[in-house]
């Protein structure tokens, strides 16, 4: 443990400076795997994210195709992404705004940790999300992951701030926040109920609180929930992709580990042939329920699989298969290694070793919501289905939790040390 001492006393009375040349060259990173790769295309959605922002930008309209609006896609990362589309950025410069989210989001982790622990703590957390290589991997492609990370932590770094301020600005910052965040990533719905708990528990006047951010949230939510009935004539919370998502993650061919290469029951085709958007969801959201409900036996052993593939280090890109070169110039079987790697130092070891040691080191009210949201979160997902990027922002979180558990470790050992 002798280079633990060495950190401690490195980076003692430094913690946050240092976090944030930690976040700086994070986002120097991503910019270089930006500029490394260039304009070529790593996903297949980044197209269509690129292509609505500009279409928005020039035409004011949320469309794909000029003169068809859609609702496909989340609105969240086009809502970002247009201003940078309306002064001409292409794929390669619309990417690098990942990067500065990555760094914002390490430094309000970093503040957001401290309250709650040590300096030495939010500093490891800084340290050890940089490591995960999903966040370079997603930052260096549009991806709404990237975004939905940032504005996770703001959303929880503003309700936390209830615990010292009486006020109601915190929990309306929180409310739009998180209003944003269902925009884009509308599953993050489901999520809900632990927001509010999280609530109730911080502030005094809970009542009040609950209400206001469910008022403010639901206000942003309802704004493109509205102009979705005014494009279409239909009732769409924020995205007409909800049908294919459920009926790709429970058609009869789907599996516990992928749900990119099936195909659905013959009908749903059929049924699809010469329908607009809003009907195709409708048609898919129905087929999915009706094989849910034709094997439920089939529907809960596939969810409980899912529900495992959400703790997963690596999945199928269906990119390497799709687009030239892949997705990335990293082979696939070199990114499991690199993965399996990081998931076990950075996830899945200390976690064990931390829940194998709760008793030992008691386990923080923040530890708790951010374990809760990562659970509560692969259950969400094993609706549909589950993919390690989906996990990216509740990453963030559960990296954090163990960060604060080896940090206790640490300041712990070092104090007994120096007491004897």
């Amino acid at each position: 443990m002798s280079w633990a001492l060495r950190l401690l006393s490195l980076t003692r009375g430094s913690e946050a400076k240092i976090a944030y040349a930690v976040a700086g060259v994070v986002m120097i990173l991503c910019w270089a795997v930006v500029l490394y790769s260039g304009d070529v295309v790593k996903s297949l959605d980044e197209p269509d994210f690129l292509g609505i922002s500009k279409n928005l930008a020039e035409t004011g309209m949320f469309a794909l195709t000029p003169g068809e609006p859609t609702a496909y896609r989340a609105p969240g990362l086009v809502f970002l992404l247009t201003p940078l589309s309306a002064l001409g950025a292409g794929l390669m410069e619309a990417r690098l705004i990942n990067g500065v989210l990555v760094a914002l989001s390490l430094i309000l982790l970093f503040q957001l940790v401290r309250r709650h622990s040590s300096d030495f703590a939010a500093l490891l957390c800084v340290i050890m999300v940089s490591g995960w290589p999903v966040v370079i991997y997603t930052a260096s492609t549009l991806y709404p992951q990237t975004l939905a990370a940032f504005l996770l932590v703001l959303t929880l770094w503003l309700l936390d701030s209830l615990r010292d301020e009486d006020r109601l600005r915190p929990i309306v910052l929180g409310g739009v926040a998180y209003g944003l965040l269902v925009l884009t990533i509308p599953v993050v719905l489901l999520l809900t109920p632990v927001f509010l708990i999280w609530i109730i528990t911080l502030s005094k006047r809970w009542l009040t609180a609950v209400v206001i951010f469910s008022l403010v949230s639901g206000a942003v939510v309802s704004s493109w929930t509205l102009r979705n009935w005014l494009a279409f004539d239909s009732f769409v919370p924020v995205a007409t992709s909800s049908g294919y998502n459920l009926l790709a993650g429970n058609s009869p061919e789907a599996r516990w580990n992928t749900s990119l290469d099936i195909r659905f029951p013959d009908y749903v085709y059929e049924e699809l042939t010469g329908k607009n958007e809003i009907e195709r969801n409708d048609i898919m959201t129905k087929a999915a329920l009706r094989e849910i409900a034709a094997d439920p036996a089939q529907f809960f052993s596939r969810y409980v699989g899912k529900f495992i593939h959400w703790f997963h280090f690596s999945n199928q890109l269906l990119s390497d298969n799709e687009l030239e070169g892949g997705a990335s110039s990293v082979s696939a079987s070199a990114r499991d290694i690199i993965l399996l790697a990081a998931w076990s130092v950075l996830i899945i070891g200390p976690l064990l070793l931390r829940l194998a040691m709760i008793r030992k080191v008691p386990i923080r009210r923040l530890e708790v919501l951010f374990f809760a949201l990562w659970i509560t979160a692969g259950l969400a997902y094993a609706l549909f289905f589950t993919r390690v990027r989906f996990r990216l922002p509740f990453d963030w979180l559960i990296i954090s939790v163990n960060a604060m558990f080896l940090a206790a470790l640490i300041e712990s050992w070092l104090d007994r040390r120096n007491r004897h």
